[in-house]
């Protein structure tokens, strides 16, 4: 892929790196290897922009950052989005580009793993290649792996998509986190349908208000 491929996301028009080829994307400037397009993201204990010039010297091919934003002086092309976030999530779709192919999310304060697990068995005694993504980790066929996080964030989320699409997966439920909705850690992916569980007052030491929270 070359950042012209990601047109229509990221403002890459006109750059002097057009043509530049793209061999990756991450929010992390310690990941950042040359090629890789880094996202400077607004976090709740730094800002990502603060990063932009370490992974500049790690070569990156671009550095993505909220309009507004300071960064200046690098020798990389600073491109500016509205949404730093949903432009990472929609990156790094059109990058892996690859995902199961139907794919249901599952919300709610409680419940959430359950009806995850119970959708993917439902699709597995129906003869289908099924996985479920959430705070058990991945399960698929061949594969069971322990995951810390209920909703990967867009990145790591796209290429387990595109692993499991490879491997043969044709159905997929997923967990949809308030933390991982807020974060539009979801924004890329192609959901067939979603489903709510409940809503209780749990998390609300991420969410400023219930209102926020709903």
């Amino acid at each position: 892929m070359k950042l012209k491929d990601l047109a229509g996301i990221l403002p890459v028009e006109g750059t002097a790196s057009f043509d530049t080829e793209v061999t990756g994307i991450s929010s992390n400037s310690r990941q950042v290897r040359p090629g890789v397009v880094f996202f400077a993201l607004t976090g709740t204990k730094a800002d990502g922009a603060a990063y932009a010039a370490d992974a500049a010297s790690r070569g990156a091919s671009a550095i993505v950052a909220g309009k507004g934003s300071a960064i200046a002086g690098l020798p990389v092309p600073v491109l500016a989005v509205d949404d730093p976030r949903l432009a990472l999530a929609l990156s790094a779709a059109r990058y892996f580009g690859r995902q199961p192919q139907t794919m249901v999310a599952v919300t709610g304060t409680s419940g959430k793993t359950s009806v995850a697990a119970f959708t993917r068995q439902i699709w597995e005694q129906s003869g289908l290649a099924a996985a479920s993504i959430g705070t058990t980790g991945v399960v698929a066929p061949g594969r069971n792996e322990y995951g810390s996080l209920t909703t990967p964030d867009p990145v790591d989320l796209h290429r387990l998509l595109a692993e499991l699409a490879d491997a043969g997966v044709t159905h997929a439920s997923m967990e949809a986190s308030s933390h991982g909705l807020d974060q539009r850690r979801l924004d890329g992916v192609k959901l067939a349908a979603g489903g709510f569980t409940n809503l209780g007052r749990d998390h609300m030491d991420y969410h400023p208000t219930v209102e926020d929270y709903h």
